[in-house]
């Protein structure tokens, strides 16, 4: 049995900061099932949880596209990394609005099956899915202020990785090298 490269190693732990993410939305997730605080709070403690997940989200993945600058670049390992990041991104969200479905079931529109764990937190991985492909099929609609914060936010990252990184990872690259290569000029100008 061959073991992974070393490189592919890395590129796993470098997953654990959003394996991490993930653990904390399962705590909120408990957090909730346990009813441990009146609604309105656990509802303000995930809000403001996702919302700083999302800011935090993008900066890793920002800072990860700044330090491929710094070795040789394979396409296919950076695409795995984006893969990964944005499975666990949906799955994030999916936890977060089964959670706010449970604190507040009127906060979403259109779950018909029967609630129990396994069906309500599958419709809410597919309205992640839809909603971060944009597809929104609106068979399942976000009812309260909530609900709609949390899509409108999944759908920035959705774009955010669309348009700015995907599209974009040569010429952000790019960038991000001649920054570096500024800064590294500058340091030798002034010595």
């Amino acid at each position: 049995m061959s073991m992974l490269p070393k490189i592919h190693l890395e590129q796993i732990w470098e997953t654990r900061p959003l394996i991490m993410v993930l653990l904390i939305g399962i705590g909120v997730f408990w957090a909730d099932y346990s009813e441990l605080s009146s609604p309105l709070i656990r509802e303000l403690v995930l809000v403001a949880l996702s919302l700083a997940k999302s800011v935090w989200f993008v900066s890793f993945v920002i800072r990860r596209i700044r330090l491929s600058t710094q070795f040789e670049f394979y396409f296919h390992e950076f695409m795995i990394f984006i893969g990964m990041s944005i499975v666990l991104f949906i799955i994030s969200y999916a936890i977060d609005f089964y959670c706010l479905y449970q604190i507040n079931p009127d906060s979403f529109h259109g779950l018909t099956q029967p609630a129990n764990l396994a069906n309500d937190f599958l419709s809410f991985f597919y309205y992640s899915v839809t909603t971060f492909t944009t597809a929104g099929l609106g068979d399942i609609v976000p009812a309260s202020a909530s609900a709609r914060l949390f899509t409108s936010a999944e759908l920035i990252i959705s774009f955010f990785f669309t348009i700015f990184i995907i599209a974009n990872l040569a010429i952000l690259r790019e960038s991000f090298s001649q920054k570096k290569n500024g800064k590294d000029l500058g340091r030798k100008d002034q010595q």
